[in-house]
């Protein structure tokens, strides 16, 4: 069970962000979106289909002059924020239009020991959401549901459940500068851009003052081998190639897929709110 160290400076925010899996607070002034959209497109073309993120991109150079510039335009608002933290990296997301900008229901991977620990993204729009612009959706309290393991190699216990989760999430209309401040285990998930502008936003990482950080990867049907990790894997490797380079820290047993109708009672139980 993951311990319930204070993240949030501000007591209530750092209560709901414990219950509910995210908070949605003020953040960026308005002098300092423009100054990160002015530095994106400054390196980008205005012309973008689907979802791009400068984190991946395997210009290793270029991706940390667009993860030292979120830092530095980030680290007045996460200090003012946050507590008992570090800060991790920061990437752009822009979502361009087109279908392949659709961001399905999904969790964040694990980076820290969930039995112990919880860790954070930090995720700022810089322009307004709307319905045609892909909004943030999510499902409250998700973070909570059950324990799970997730990267790129394990597949997720809730893939089945899409069109649910996409019938009755609740969307974040947020305006430029506004953070969603969410626990990595949080499901939520983004619709298409059909507008001709991008849907600009950023996002940085943040876990708790000693926490490890873990990389996870599914080895066969019944084990994942978690390996230790730093930022610095995240910030220069290409995270989707696998663990090279790490030490393996251990092997766990891949937990059992939910039973016929184990996953029906489970929503049942845990959103009813939404059968």
């Amino acid at each position: 069970m993951t311990n319930g160290q204070q993240i949030l400076r501000d007591k209530t925010l750092d209560a709901r962000l414990l219950s509910e899996g995210y908070v949605v607070v003020p953040f960026l002034t308005e002098g300092e979106v423009q100054e990160l959209k002015e530095f994106y497109y400054s390196h980008h073309s205005r012309e973008q289909e689907g979802m791009y993120a400068t984190a991946h991109v395997p210009d290793v150079p270029f991706r940390m002059r667009m993860n030292d510039f979120i830092k530095e335009k980030f680290s007045r608002a996460i200090e003012a924020y946050f507590v008992n933290s570090n800060a991790l990296g920061g990437s752009y997301i822009a979502k361009g239009k087109g279908t392949n900008g659709l961001l399905r229901p999904h969790q964040d991977w694990n980076i820290v020991d969930e039995d112990h620990y919880r860790s954070f993204n930090v995720w700022v729009p810089l322009v307004d959401l709307t319905d045609d612009n892909g909004v943030i959706c999510i499902v409250p309290g998700s973070h909570s549901w059950q324990k799970t393991y997730r990267s790129a190699s394990i597949p997720s216990i809730y893939q089945d459940r899409e069109e649910e989760f996409w019938r009755d999430m609740q969307r974040l209309y947020m305006k430029a500068g506004e953070a969603l401040i969410y626990d990595h285990r949080l499901i939520h998930a983004s619709g298409t851009n059909t507008t001709d502008e991008i849907r600009l936003a950023c996002v940085f990482g943040v876990i708790p003052q000693g926490a490890g950080m873990y990389y996870y990867h599914q080895k066969d049907a019944d084990t994942i081998e978690i390996y230790h990790s730093n930022p610095e894997f995240f910030l220069y490797n290409n995270i989707f190639d696998g663990p090279k380079g790490l030490a393996l820290a251990g092997e766990i047993s891949l937990l059992p897929p939910p039973r016929p109708g184990a996953m029906r009672r489970l929503l049942d139980k845990i959103w009813p709110s939404k059968r």
